[in-house]
């Protein structure tokens, strides 16, 4: 009859109309989300990178790292899970959407205000993205350094501006005047965390020695 036929076609066009508020809101979410890829683009890094003449961002370096460990897991026939290894690499310094980078070289008040404003960062991003349960469990296992894989990304995280700055032939070393012996003191006991991204470090350290040209010279050692 002709008041069922109606219910029927009220009850058609509610699904419709729920489906497509579903299918807008969807579009939305990524949307966001795309443009929260691009603020990870924004966050400049305080170097420069072989060619280039702006700032390295945090979607380049997270990039490279993610490169970076698949190459020397297959090279070394590594036993790591190479995906979670550039899943870790992808997201490690995602927090730095809400606190800037943080040169390792920085001023000291920078860097002892690091662990709170990554801190109050996490909580931001928990807040922006609940439902990203991957991606906070993985920055979450970056932290804590207790897998073998994210102690590699660790290390490598670390040895890697040390490569890009030997092939930009020191340029900011230079500037920021930052010395071997800084590296030394910096960079050594951390990517101790991993065996194989030591030995990297090892030998490219023994590089730099016997190229003092790439550091500011009053800093030689």
């Amino acid at each position: 009859d002709e008041p069922s036929k109606n219910t029927a076609i009220q009850s058609h066009l509610l699904a419709l109309l729920l489906l497509l508020a579903s299918m807008a809101k969807d579009i939305e979410n990524l949307l966001d989300f795309i443009s929260f890829t691009h603020d990870i683009r924004s966050v400049k890094r305080a170097m420069w990178v072989k060619g280039e003449k702006s700032y390295e961002n945090d979607s380049e370096h997270s990039y490279q790292i993610a490169m970076t460990a698949m190459y020397i897991i297959e090279e070394r026939q590594l036993s790591l899970n190479i995906f979670r290894c550039m899943a870790l690499a992808l997201v490690h310094d995602v927090v730095e959407v809400y606190t800037g980078d943080t040169h390792t070289f920085g001023t000291q008040e920078s860097i002892d205000s690091k662990s709170n404003r990554e801190l109050a960062a996490r909580k931001l991003l928990n807040k922006k993205w609940p439902n990203l349960t991957l991606m906070h469990a993985l920055i979450d296992e970056y932290e804590a350094k207790e897998t073998a894989e994210s102690r590699f990304v660790y290390a490598l995280d670390k040895l890697v501006p040390i490569l890009n700055n030997y092939l930009d032939d020191g340029r900011n070393w230079k500037k920021d005047h930052i010395s071997l012996q800084d590296h030394v003191e910096n960079k050594s006991k951390k990517v101790a965390i991993d065996s194989v991204v030591e030995e990297y470090y090892q030998d490219i350290m023994k590089i730099l020695e016997d190229r003092p040209d790439l550091f500011p010279q009053a800093d030689n050692i």
